[in-house]
Formats: C-alpha cells, structure tokens, sequence
C-alpha cells in the first residue's frame, strides 16, 4: 500500500490551513498545536519548508508562519519534496538485486508519472 507518512500529512495539513488564509495569512505553532499538531513536530516540518523557500517565518507579536508564494504556485510535489524529499513509492538504492531486477524500469515509470500527477496539483486544489 502507498501512504504518505505522517510527517507528510501533517505538513499538508498546515500548507492546507494556509492555502486557505492566503498568502498574507498566517499561522502559529500554537495554533497547530491547538488543531492537534504536535508542536515539536511542526516546527521541524514547517523550518523544512521555510528553508525550501515555501514558507516566510517572522517572530513575535502577529508573528508565525506564511506562504511566500499564492496557494497556486505552489505545486504538490514541490512541497512533499520540501517536507520529505524525494517522492518515490520505492527507493531502490542499495538492492542486492541492483539493475538484474525486473521491477527497476516499472518502478522508476511509477515514480515518473507520480510526481507528473502530483505536479499537476497545487496547494489551492489541497484547501478546496
């Protein structure tokens, strides 16, 4: 079965709740923790992607984090890359089988058209 991880949904989760706010909305740590986001968690997701450039974090009163981008140019797969790198429904790094695998050219067409479909998508879709 493909699932994302939790770290994953969490961060959709977040990117969601801002898509909706816009990109001058703003969303704190204590306000996901509120939602049921665990706070320690959230900052790590969300310093991700404030390092992908995906999010602007400000401190203080009224501070909190924001999209730096409009929800619609903000492309699905970039973000999951951003919060967990590579999307890939099988890493075949390091198989004892290597190249003699049947599954290798299957597996990297999968991959292929996952991140076609997931660019398709933006966090606008997400927060419809």
């Amino acid at each position: 079965m493909f699932t994302l991880t939790k770290k994953a949904d969490y961060g959709l989760s977040m990117l969601s709740v801002l898509a909706l706010r816009g990109r001058k909305g703003r969303i704190n740590l204590k306000e996901l923790s509120d939602m049921g986001m665990p706070r320690a968690f959230m900052s790590k997701i969300a310093a991700s992607l404030v390092e992908a450039g995906i999010l602007n974090s400000r401190e203080g009163k009224g501070g909190g984090y924001s999209l730096n981008y409009e929800p619609r140019e903000i492309q699905i797969r970039e973000a999951l890359e951003a919060i967990e790198g590579e999307v890939s429904p099988v890493f075949c790094e390091g198989c004892p089988m290597g190249e003699d695998c049947g599954q290798v050219r299957f597996m990297d067409k999968l991959t292929e058209d996952i991140n076609k479909l997931l660019e398709k998508y933006t966090l606008e879709d997400l927060a419809k």
